[in-house]
């Protein structure tokens, strides 16, 4: 969690592995290249199927409701598990004879972070694997019979009082698809940090996966238009690519907002993007809060909300999951939050 957003911009990952493209109506899908949003009409509101909620006010009590319900399958892919309520409805499940499947990050620091976890789920029969040593799986994704939960925030309940996120509750039947695809295929060990690895076939729609999501992410900052409000917020933000994009944005007249905790590592990018009109408020780092969603609002009518940080290594090489939505129910409620964080915090200096 935040030991990532301190040092993660310090590691040079000199490692190979997979990615998944995209594409459908909202979607180009380029063989060996990342999934693009197009830029010649907007993302559409879906009827129905997705809702939103803000972290720390929702709380995750919701995760192990939804597994003590679970009639078929419990598939969790997540990057920090510590929570003994989730692992205790995990094994509950288990001897219920639910499907119970997760897959932990073993890379960085998370085989060592997760490593309880795993033995008390091993313990209990739970069918529990490691992800690649290779790959930082980052992606928090909890899937309850046909129900999707996308999570910018970790099982760790030491955070869940002061981290600042959300959760996508994804019932729409394609999305749901997807998210199990890419599962079973990272269950059989099919993850790899190569553009040139088997992509999974057929994921499209508004799901966006990483490794290879920073031009999706820049498209979707690129459709921002003037006289419009670009509001964002990240744990991280240590990629030229994206910096330049919401600059581009400030100069054609996009009115961009950017909020963050504080860290002396991110103040020269910080500097670098007031100087070019991008507006910064931040959270001193021993604030009661702190932001680690990934979220962007475009047109007060589409929404990003995943797991991606603003980082070469989250966005080129690591195994992330996030949503692209025209949602209005799911728009109002990031938006809403962004503004609250926003005018709450300090305007960089």
């Amino acid at each position: 969690m935040r030991r990532v957003a301190s040092i993660a911009f310090l590691m040079t990952l000199f490692i190979t592995g997979g990615f998944i493209t995209s594409g459908n109506s909202n979607f180009i899908l380029l063989a060996n290249r990342s999934q693009r949003v197009k830029v010649t009409k907007p993302v559409p509101a879906h009827p129905g199927g997705l809702l939103a909620d803000p972290e720390p006010q929702y709380g995750y009590s919701f995760v192990s409701t939804a597994i003590s319900h679970a009639r078929k399958r419990v598939w969790l892919v997540m990057y920090e598990l510590s929570d003994q309520s989730v692992i205790a409805s995990l094994e509950a499940a288990h001897r219920r004879g639910v499907d119970v499947r997760i897959l932990l990050d073993s890379a960085y620091s998370g085989k060592s972070y997760n490593t309880e976890a795993f033995k008390e789920l091993r313990a209990a029969h739970v069918a529990v694997r490691w992800t690649p040593a290779s790959t930082i799986v980052h992606q928090k994704t909890l899937l309850v019979d046909n129900h999707a939960w996308i999570m910018t925030g970790n099982l760790t309940p030491q955070y869940y009082s002061s981290s600042v996120d959300f959760v996508v509750s994804d019932t729409q039947a394609q999305d749901v698809r997807e998210i199990a695809a890419a599962f079973i295929e990272d269950w059989n060990g099919d993850l790899k940090n190569t553009p040139y690895s088997t992509p999974i076939e057929g994921l499209h729609g508004d799901l966006i996966f990483s490794p290879e999501s920073e031009s999706t992410l820049v498209d979707l900052i690129n459709q921002a238009r003037p006289g419009t409000t670009l509001l964002t917020e990240n744990e991280e933000m240590n990629s030229y690519t994206i910096q330049d994009a919401l600059e581009a944005a400030a100069h054609r007249g996009v009115d961009v907002k950017v909020v963050m905790t504080d860290s002396y590592y991110w103040s020269q990018a910080f500097n670098q993007l007031v100087a070019n009109g991008v507006h910064v408020s931040t959270y001193s780092y021993y604030a009661p809060v702190y932001i680690h969603a990934k979220a962007i609002v475009i047109n007060n009518s589409e929404v990003y909300v995943g797991s991606i940080n603003y980082s070469t290594a989250s966005m080129i090489y690591n195994r992330e999951l996030g949503i692209i939505t025209g949602n209005p129910a799911v728009v109002k409620v990031v938006e809403n939050t962004l503004n609250t964080d926003f005018s709450n915090a300090k305007p960089w200096k």
